[in-house]
Order: C-alpha cells, then sequence, then structure tokens
C-alpha cells in the first residue's frame, strides 16, 4: 500500500484522473480555435476573390459594350477637280487607199514618212485587161457613130423609119457610155493622195498584183494621213458628262514626256450618254505645227472640273454593300447613325463626298462590318492631347 501512494505522491487517484481531463480539453479547445481561425481566413480569402473577379468581369463588359473609335471630319473639295481619261491621238484626216481597178504596180513614188499634197501621184498600175477593153470600147463606138450618122441620112431622105433611127442612134449613146466607164477605170491606174498629210503606210512594192475594191487591210496600198491637226477622242462618265462644255480649253498628257502637257480643246461631243457603256463622247482637237505629236499615240486627257460644295473623306471611312455606299457617323450622345452618301471623284487615298454629309460630321475611320445603328460608342483621343 504503501509504495502506489507514494507515486502518486500523496494526491488521491480521482484528481490525478481531473486533472489529466482538463489539460485535454484545453488542448481541444486551443486546436478548434486554430481550426477556426484557419476556415474564417480561407472563407475570407475566397469571398475577396470572387469579388475581384466580379468587379474584372464586369469593367470587362463594360469595356466590350464601348466601341473606341478614331473620327474625322470631312474636309473641303479640292481647289481644282480634274478628270483624267486616256485617248488615242489621230490624224485629222486619216485615210486607206485602195486601187479602183485590178492590175500590177508599175512603179510607186512615195514612201513612209513622206509628205504630199492632195492630187500627187503615189503610184501607176499597169492594167492590161482595161486597156484592151478600152480599145474594143472605141471600135464600137465609132461603129455606133457611122451607123447612127448613115441612118440620119436614110432619114432624112425617108428611106428608113424613125424607130430603125431611134434605135442606132440609142446603140451609139450606150457605146459611147461604156467607152467612159472604161476610160475613167483606165484613169484610176494612177494611184492619188486624197488630201494634204503624209504617207504613214505603203503595203506594195514593184510588180504586185492588186485587186479593185478594199477586199482587206492588205489589199490597201497606202495610208494617209494629215498631222497638222489632230484629234482624239474620249468617253467621259455619266455623273460627270454635265461637266463638258464645247470650246473649253483640256490638257494633253503624254508619258514620255510628263512635266510638258499639249494644250487642247473640245471640238464637240455626242450630245447623248451612251446607254450601253453609260459615257459621253467626246471629240477634242489639238494643233501640231511641229508635228511633235504622232497619230496613234497614247495620251491622257485632263479636263478641269468646276469645285461644286462636295466634301471629302479618307476611303478608309466609307462602307460599300447592298444599300450602296455609306458612313459611320457619331451623333451627340456618342451613338452611331449610319449615313448613305454619294460617292463622286475617286482621287486615291481621298474620295469626293457629293451628298449626305455635312462640314461638322464626326465620320468613323475603320468602321467594323458589325457596327449597327445606336451602337455606343467612345470617342478616342487624338495624338497629343
Amino acid at each position: 500500500m504503501t509504495e502506489p501512494r507514494n507515486t502518486h505522491q500523496g494526491l488521491p487517484e480521482l484528481h490525478l484522473h481531473h486533472t489529466s481531463r482538463s489539460a485535454v480539453v484545453r488542448k481541444t479547445r486551443i486546436a478548434a480555435a486554430i481550426i477556426l481561425i484557419l476556415l474564417l481566413a480561407g472563407l475570407a480569402r475566397t469571398l475577396l476573390v470572387r469579388r475581384a473577379n466580379t468587379e474584372a468581369l464586369a469593367s470587362d463588359a463594360a469595356s466590350h459594350a464601348t466601341l473606341v473609335v478614331s473620327v474625322v471630319t470631312p474636309a473641303p473639295g479640292h481647289a481644282e477637280a480634274r478628270l483624267t481619261l486616256p485617248a488615242t491621238l489621230q490624224g485629222m484626216a486619216e485615210a486607206q487607199i485602195y486601187a479602183r481597178t485590178s492590175g500590177y504596180i508599175k512603179r510607186w513614188y512615195k514612201d513612209i514618212g513622206q509628205p504630199v499634197k492632195k492630187g500627187d501621184l503615189l503610184a501607176e498600175l499597169d492594167i492590161p485587161d482595161i486597156d484592151k477593153q478600152v480599145q474594143e470600147a472605141r471600135a464600137n463606138l465609132e461603129l455606133a457613130k457611122t451607123a447612127w450618122l448613115r441612118w440620119k441620112t436614110l432619114r432624112a431622105q425617108d428611106a428608113v423609119s424613125q424607130q430603125e433611127l431611134d434605135e442606132k442612134e440609142s446603140a451609139y449613146k450606150q457605146a459611147d457610155a461604156e467607152f467612159k466607164r472604161l476610160r475613167d477605170q483606165q484613169d484610176f491606174a494612177r494611184v492619188t493622195a486624197p488630201f494634204d498629210g503624209i504617207v504613214t503606210r505603203r503595203n506594195i512594192d514593184t510588180g504586185s498584183l492588186v485587186n479593185a475594191g478594199n477586199g482587206g487591210s492588205a489589199q490597201a496600198l497606202f495610208a494617209t494621213a494629215q498631222i497638222d491637226k489632230l484629234h482624239l477622242y474620249v468617253y467621259v462618265p455619266q455623273a460627270q458628262a454635265g461637266d463638258i462644255r464645247v470650246g473649253e480649253k483640256v490638257d494633253i498628257l503624254r508619258q514620255e514626256a510628263p512635266g510638258r502637257p499639249v494644250k487642247g480643246k473640245v471640238a464637240r461631243t455626242a450630245g447623248a450618254i451612251d446607254p450601253a457603256t453609260r459615257t459621253l463622247q467626246v471629240e477634242v482637237t489639238v494643233a501640231n505645227p511641229g508635228h511633235g505629236l504622232l497619230p496613234g499615240q497614247y495620251v491622257d486627257v485632263s479636263f478641269k472640273l468646276p469645285k461644286g460644295n462636295s466634301l471629302t473623306l479618307p476611303t478608309n471611312t466609307l462602307q460599300f454593300g447592298a444599300k450602296g455606299s455609306r458612313v459611320a457617323l457619331v451623333d451627340a450622345g456618342n451613338k452611331v447613325r449610319l449615313q448613305a452618301v454619294a460617292v463622286g471623284i475617286d482621287y486615291g487615298h481621298e474620295v469626293e463626298i457629293k451628298a449626305g454629309l455635312k462640314a461638322d460630321d464626326k465620320v468613323i475611320i475603320n468602321p467594323p462590318d458589325s457596327i449597327n445603328n445606336g451602337q455606343a460608342v467612345a470617342i478616342a483621343a487624338a495624338r497629343g492631347e
């Protein structure tokens, strides 16, 4: 009995059990408090993260709902609008010269580039068939004339009837007409220039066989052109047709001399729009005393157009669709308004707006295809602001 009591240092056994239980309870409470604190900290962290995510989503949604755009206001139209169209110079008079009768080239007298006057001899033909027919026609004419004169004498003596005399007279007139026709063909052996100009083409040589008529370009003996004065034709689009005036001065531009335009003048217009091309045919004449311009030369014709009250916009502000050309405007409430416009001359980086805009309109640059009427937008600050 003594040893157990010494072991517990004189304390009763019941007291020892109570002390051990209190320590366990205290440790349990401490552990529970620690766990509770950790749970509360995790909950607080989760709530803070969720709140931050919510605010980020709201900010992102707001940024997507409001489109940020750059705008530009229309600029006044160009002080001097010009319309430039391609054309080809032509001689004021050009002719393909064909043989009026068949034969062989006996000799030719003019070559390409040589000047000619009206009536100058270009070539002579050897036409043996026509020569033979002329001889035969001359003989027939003499015989018909002799017979008519004889019958005329007999009729005066009342030896033949008036009917017989009329038949002989008719035969004589027919023979005379045939002889003159063949003589005219014989004269066609001389090929002459139809007007003053130069020879631009020669398709023959001595001994060449030529046929009468214009059986094709290869049958043409010569080509001539009048180059002291040239003309050209341009086709003006319907939108600018009303701005073209007869007598107006134009510039003739050449690629080989870009800094030296030549002055021309509008001689006449067709006076009607071609329904197939929706263009107006315009003839322009240009003096060429020094022969610096050549028939067949490619040129550009520049017309000066009236300024009008048009505006210009950058080309990247336009939208094209089934409803035509339009732009996206920003109104006073920063809302989008899609506006149809009438497009005029294209200047490259800019385009003329003939109708649909005011000078103080705010036009969106590079509007997206998905932009709609009434969409909220924010105007981006300009650089340097």
